[in-house]
């Protein structure tokens, strides 16, 4: 078989281009570092690869919204954490204010402390998050939560939370609404209140209050009257006697499963108002304590009425700040769920960005000996063809 001197030529010539385009896919893929540059490349891996840059893309966004929860969770518990201080403040000075010494004005001093520590409160209640949104404002995060109005402080807010993805199948709630922290506090002991009738004129005033048997305590409205300065009975809603006793001075009286003392000397026709617990706002605890503590407490009658309303006051501050406990412990938990999925997430960013390497980089000394390679066989096809152009009967005539 034949060939012409042109197809000679033509196929040397196409071998030369061919090595070039080699030669310069592979200076590229060293330069690069990368095996697969376009998906004609290999098919197979680039899908692959596709698919494993999209996964890694979607656990950046994952990342970025975990770290935009664990700054506001942050600030939250910072928060609940000065909040508790303002009420540990203000139980010192409830605690201060029940003291026999005290007179009607260093009381009133005190009063006036609580009422900048309230201030303190509500300030801490509308702070706002790095992004300048309210903590405690629930969905509504343009809206100052709250104000203070005549009927108390009022909550502007809603009651809604946000759940955010910080993995593929995990969602982390973001804070807690102003209501649920400051406004749905239990009230007293959380399931009965003693309160003194307004009308008393004796000095009975009500001590601490506990359950002694949950399942009998069946809740209802009751009241307990003093037949004489001796003697009680206790009445239903109907005005019903259900119970009656005897009194002695700081002894305990046992009802439905609950206990409850009256300390002092009531009068006869005293009353005293025992209901199921329900939730009270701090802000409402705090107005109360300090109306308690500007109130004159002279007579027996309002020196009853004071002792049972900073008795009153202190155990709502308990509930408060165990209140406020729980709401910390719930955005613990929630650092604590972030922390585990960023360990999590750093694991498997590592195995995806590893998987995509192995599919998608080269290996720099096995590239590196193939351009060598291709380059001498480049040099060969030159030389070739060079050798092949001056096979012609006019070079030797």
């Amino acid at each position: 078989m034949r060939t012409s001197t042109l197809g000679s030529h033509y196929s040397l010539v196409n071998q030369m281009l061919r090595q070039q385009s080699t030669i310069a896919q592979t200076t590229m893929q060293v330069s690069t570092g990368k095996r697969v540059l376009t998906p004609s490349d290999d098919p197979i891996a680039a899908g692959r690869i596709l698919a494993l840059e999209n996964e890694l893309s979607s656990w950046s966004q994952y990342e970025r919204n975990a770290g935009s929860v664990q700054t506001r969770l942050s600030i939250e518990e910072l928060a609940l954490a000065d909040a508790g201080k303002v009420l540990q403040r203000v139980r010192d000075l409830a605690l201060s204010a029940n003291n026999g010494a005290m007179d009607d004005k260093s009381r009133a001093a005190i009063a006036t402390e609580l009422t900048e520590r309230i201030g303190e409160l509500q300030a801490i209640a509308n702070r706002r998050d790095a992004s300048g949104e309210f903590l405690f404002a629930g969905n509504s995060t343009g809206t100052q939560p709250f104000a203070r109005a005549a009927a108390g402080m009022i909550y502007a807010g809603d009651q809604g939370t946000r759940d955010v993805q910080v993995s593929p199948t995990q969602f982390v709630r973001v804070g807690h609404s102003g209501h649920q922290v400051f406004m749905d506090v239990p009230e007293g002991n959380g399931t009965f209140t003693v309160d003194t009738g307004a009308a008393n004129t004796g000095s009975g005033w009500i001590a601490p209050l506990s359950v002694v048997s949950p399942a009998a305590w069946t809740g209802g409205n009751f009241t307990l009257r003093f037949t004489d300065a001796a003697n009680y009975e206790i009445l239903d809603a109907s005005n019903t006697q259900v119970a009656t006793g005897a009194y002695t001075a700081g002894g305990s009286i046992d009802f439905n499963g609950v206990r409850f003392t009256i300390s002092g000397a009531p009068a006869a026709n005293d009353t005293f108002t025992i209901a199921p617990a329900g939730r009270q706002d701090i802000f409402a605890t705090l107005d109360a304590l300090a109306a308690t503590l500007r109130a004159p407490a002279t007579a027996d009658p309002d020196r009853a009425r004071f002792n049972t309303g900073i008795a009153a006051g202190l155990a709502q501050l308990d509930s408060g700040m165990d209140h406020l406990l729980n709401v910390r412990s719930e955005v613990g938990a929630r650092l604590n769920v972030l922390d585990n999925v960023a360990a999590s997430r750093e694991s498997l960013e590592v195995e995806l960005q590893t998987a995509a390497s192995q599919l998608r980089d080269i290996d720099p000394v096995e590239a590196v000996s193939r351009l060598a390679i291709e380059k001498a066989a480049l040099a060969a096809a030159q030389k070739s063809f060079a050798q092949m152009s001056r096979l012609s009967l006019f070079d030797y005539l």
